[in-house]
């Protein structure tokens, strides 16, 4: 790393810090969700592995790093045990310094996906790298002990032994992310998916060549999947061909094999994705996440979003068709599929209840008002894929639709990491858009963090039990 990186990462190392402190001064009992998960790695501490909370929705992979982390430092602490030094500061420590990990993970596949074309700058590189570490909902969770630091930790950290090439690594960080969050599994298929991918159409390219039949590279996204489809329909027509590629894709997937089917196992003998709370976290479909992610990214991003949407108008003189069917389908998703869940409605802690309650349905109409927002936010989703390569084009959205649809309650938090497979794709070039997306984010951040400290107030169930606004 550059004299740049070690000083960002001081700088952040930093900024955290003081913010970490700050919430352990005016918070330092836990809070929210941290009443299951503080307790739950307690137990861990004291070596009680036995011990579950029937409310604790995920695996244990959060309980069980922090207690490999924590027991070779509590060796330079003179405290007598490992339970006295697992107190709610150092757990919360714990997912700061994940924290700082997962800035130097985006900062290392930002240079992967971008650092080979032309005019790339390292320095902005990493400024990007900053502006997705300081997206608020996963900043903000990490200054608590909650799951979502290290479950994006170890999906980035795939996702990085992916792009260099190191597939059963990649795997085996893969599984352990899915220890942290089963929904994770979501982006071990990207990786799977895309080095399958590309070796089929490596195989695909050399049987064009060797037929004296090659493709002609389309520009477009749907011209090069039709000539996928083609080269396919040639590869298939050559069963040895066939059955070699069919063997290089197992092999080449074996890892990620392995981890689907131990998923699947799970999912079996455990009769449904979730640990516990399963009557509050049920699998559902529900379509409008789509849309309020389209809303969530095009807010997060809008920076970048501006020059995507001055082409919009074009685009949509040029394919009415399209709009008129995007149209149709996002007021019929709207109309029969808008739909709250129970904690949405009952936590006022939560901004977005107050999302809900003043926007949503402030008015029968508002709802229908929003669907040319979801219409340009999907249009800058697919924009931010226009320099990607196929493979990506085909099988991020199929992630984003596998990680977000079937969750019914709206929460920031599931969207941080189709947030940042999506951001990633855009290759930061602009001073201006990376200063803008700066602001933005610092912004939301103290505004929030302001909030949590400084505005509390209390429920008349609960006297004198201070509560707080928050992600």
């Amino acid at each position: 790393m550059e004299g740049g990186g070690f000083l960002l990462t001081a700088v952040y190392s930093a900024l955290l810090a003081g913010a970490g402190y700050q919430v352990a001064e005016h918070q330092p009992e836990p809070y929210m969700d941290e009443i299951f998960h503080v307790p739950q790695a307690r137990a861990y501490c004291a070596g009680n592995y036995t011990q579950w909370d029937p409310k604790i929705t995920t695996l244990p992979g959060l309980y069980l790093f922090t207690v490999g982390l924590l027991r070779p430092l509590h060796f330079l602490s003179p405290l007598p045990t490992l339970l006295e030094f697992c107190s709610t500061t150092a757990l919360r420590s714990v997912n700061m310094l994940v924290s700082l990990t997962n800035l130097l993970l985006l900062s290392t596949l930002t240079w992967s996906l971008h650092g080979h074309k032309e005019s790339y700058s390292a320095t902005l590189g990493l400024w990007s790298s900053l502006n997705l570490s300081l997206l608020p909902p996963l900043l903000f969770s990490s200054l608590l002990y909650y799951t979502d630091p290290l479950a994006t930790c170890l999906v980035l950290l795939t996702y990085s032994l992916h792009l260099t090439a190191r597939p059963h690594l990649a795997a085996l960080a893969g599984g352990l992310a899915v220890l942290c969050r089963q929904t994770n599994i979501a982006w071990v298929f990207l990786a799977a998916a895309e080095t399958a991918g590309r070796l089929v159409i490596g195989e695909v390219r050399s049987l064009q060549a060797a037929t004296g039949i090659p493709a002609t590279i389309a520009l477009t996204a749907g011209g090069q999947a039709v000539e996928l489809v083609q080269g396919l329909g040639q590869l298939a027509a050559a069963p040895r061909r066939l059955a070699g590629t069919v063997g290089l894709v197992v092999a080449g997937c074996l890892g990620y094999l392995a981890v689907g089917g131990l998923f699947l196992a799970f999912v079996h003998l455990n009769q449904g994705v979730v640990v516990g709370d399963r009557a509050a976290h049920t699998a559902t479909l529900h379509l409008l996440q789509l849309c309020y992610f389209s809303a969530f990214y095009l807010g997060a991003t809008l920076p970048w979003a501006v020059r995507h949407l001055l082409e919009l108008p074009a685009a949509l003189r040029a394919h009415p068709r399209r709009l008129a069917a995007a149209l149709a389908l996002t007021l019929a998703a709207v109309h029969w599929g808008t739909v709250a869940h129970p904690y949405l409605l009952a936590d006022n802690r939560h901004f977005t209840f107050y999302l809900w309650r003043r926007v949503y349905m402030r008015h029968w109409a508002c709802k229908y008002l929003l669907v040319p927002l979801y219409i340009l936010g999907f249009y800058h989703l697919a924009r931010s894929l226009g320099k990607s390569d196929l493979v990506t084009k085909l099988v991020l959205p199929v992630c984003l639709v596998v990680a977000v649809v079937p969750q019914l309650l709206l929460e920031f938090r599931y969207f941080i990491l189709p947030y940042i497979f999506f951001r990633l794709q855009v290759r930061p070039t602009s001073v201006r858009c990376l200063a803008a997306e700066t602001a933005i984010m610092v912004v939301v951040n103290l505004a929030t963090l302001a909030l949590f400290l400084y505005r509390p107030f209390t429920w008349e169930s609960e006297p004198g039990v201070l509560q707080r606004f928050m992600w």
